[in-house]
């Protein structure tokens, strides 16, 4: 099954946010020479993957090759002529749009294309043309799990992509300058939750984001508030509080479990921390109420 078999194969619907794009038909054709003018209720969008030749769109002809993106607008009359043989090499989809009330990127995104009166794009750049490639490449070959639902992802992708190309006077979206900094400082938090039964150094902390201890320590001190010995220290002694609720562990086992090699260290760094030794922590825990919830 080709990659056009196994999309005209699944339903048509596709929800993008607000939108919901019906499509009709995905194809591809290899020697387009000329077509005689017509016109559709719906969309079209045309890629050239090879060959050269004019599109004739609402009486205007203008010249298309390779990377053009060919825009047929419902209602709007159309052609497609070769300048030589053996003919155009073609790959399009045909679809509806239904427009619903709704903010955000999608839905301003694809108002902005249903309004457009943009014939074709000759600046596609490389993105529709790997999407076209992604959508061979997951659709083709032979069936396996999860095929269906990745060919729809490139398929979501794609239609994104014709959007922006056909859509006029669509800026570039200022994007917010991500975090680096916080997003380094939620890996090590995780990675200490992940390895509390072991010592946590802070220069492997650091090395796990590539960063020296001294840069870590700057991004703990804005984002956690502490530095990343005493996040460490907090966290083990805060599981180990839970453990002695929890669980009957001996507390020998309880404290090898957070990463404290002998009783009397973790029993000292517990003492400091919840303001009772284990034992009695956990005698203490074991008196208090039980909440009954009816």
């Amino acid at each position: 099954m080709g990659w056009t078999d196994l999309l005209n194969a699944g339903p048509g619907a596709i929800r993008l946010g607000p939108v919901d794009v019906d499509v009709y038909h995905w194809a591809e054709m290899a020697d387009t020479v000329v077509n005689p003018p017509h016109r559709h209720t719906y969309y079209e969008v045309c890629w050239v993957e090879d060959g050269t030749g004019e599109f004739t769109v609402d009486g205007r002809t203008h010249a298309i090759g390779p990377g053009s993106l060919l825009f047929a607008r419902p209602g709007v009359p159309h052609r497609i002529v070769s300048r030589r043989a053996p003919g155009i090499r073609l790959a399009w989809v045909a679809f509806h749009l239904r427009l619903s009330e709704g903010d955000g990127d999608v839905a301003a995104l694809f108002e902005a294309f249903a309004g457009s009166a943009r014939p074709l794009a000759h600046d596609a750049h490389d993105r529709v043309a790997a999407l076209w490639a992604a959508l061979r490449a997951t659709g083709g070959g032979p069936a396996l799990p999860g095929q269906e639902a990745a060919t729809a992802a490139v398929a979501r992708a794609l239609l994104v992509a014709l959007a922006q190309a056909g859509a006029e006077s669509l800026r570039p979206r200022a994007a917010a300058a991500p975090d680096a900094g916080a997003a380094a400082v939620r890996l090590v938090l995780r990675y200490v939750q992940d390895n509390l039964d072991r010592p946590l150094p802070v220069e492997e902390l650091a090395r796990h984001v590539h960063l020296s201890p001294r840069q870590l320590s700057r991004l703990f001190a804005v984002h956690v508030g502490q530095s990343p010995a005493g996040y460490v220290e907090h966290t083990r002694l805060d599981h180990a509080a839970a453990l002695l609720v929890r669980t009957d562990l001996p507390i020998k086992r309880v404290a090898a479990a957070v990463g404290y090699g002998d009783v009397a260290g973790f029993t000292r760094a517990f003492t400091r921390r919840l303001g009772a030794p284990p034992g009695r922590f956990r005698a203490a825990a074991d008196l208090r109420p039980v909440l009954s919830v009816s």
